[in-house]
């Protein structure tokens, strides 16, 4: 991954010392696809889609062994495989360096409070060696943003909607859970991290 980015948590403030002293509190997928649909903000009901399909239509057979198209079909269609493997997710928000980026104030409503990563080469190496450590796995990256009435193949952990596009989100992926949420201990983070008011965060910009 490239460095010239700043990663940071939004939440709110009770949460701040808990995630300082690197307590990194990681979510299941399906807590995302399960949440109400009012909480705009975190609830995304395509969570954990292994694959979306753009159909034209889907067809029954009928006595007589012909096919019969049938309507109403709502694309994409999402597929989830049947057996695939526990995992956690620690969601981050990434600033980038680049001039189109611009931060959207809709992602102050994940709390009152940022916890500013400074040197996020670090974080993940203290991530990795506590993944190490406790013998799972872990995977780092930008999601990708696809259009959900074009796009057609693999999903993933590390793709959503484009929808979403405006949490421009950073994720850890830890494999090997017992599919519930955890506390994860890398460590204190005070030496790289900075806290701020959420609404100081549209101020931020990021030089070379």
């Amino acid at each position: 991954m490239s460095y010239r980015v700043i990663l940071a948590k939004i939440l709110d403030e009770r949460f701040v010392q808990d995630f300082l002293d690197g307590n990194l509190f990681m979510n299941t997928d399906a807590y995302f696809s399960q949440l109400d649909t009012t909480d705009e903000l975190r609830a995304d009901a395509h969570e954990g889609l292994d694959e979306a399909w753009q159909v034209k239509d889907i067809s029954i057979m009928d006595d007589s062994g012909e096919y019969v198209p049938i309507g109403g079909v709502q694309n994409p269609v999402g597929y989830r495989y049947g057996q695939k493997a526990n995992i956690n997710i620690l969601c981050l928000y990434m600033f980038r360096n680049d001039s189109s980026f611009g931060f959207d104030e809709r992602n102050i409503g994940f709390g009152n409070t940022a916890i500013l990563i400074n040197d996020a080469k670090e974080f993940v190496n203290r991530l990795k060696a506590a993944s190490s450590s406790a013998g799972r796995s872990v995977l780092q990256g930008p999601v990708e943003y696809v259009e959900k009435n074009t796009y057609h193949g693999t999903m993933g952990p590390f793709r959503k909607f484009s929808e979403y596009s405006y949490q421009s989100e950073f994720r850890f992926v830890l494999f090997g859970g017992t599919a519930e949420p955890i506390k994860f201990p890398i460590g204190d983070l005070r030496d790289i991290c900075n806290v701020v008011p959420s609404s100081e965060l549209p101020k931020l910009g990021i030089t070379q």
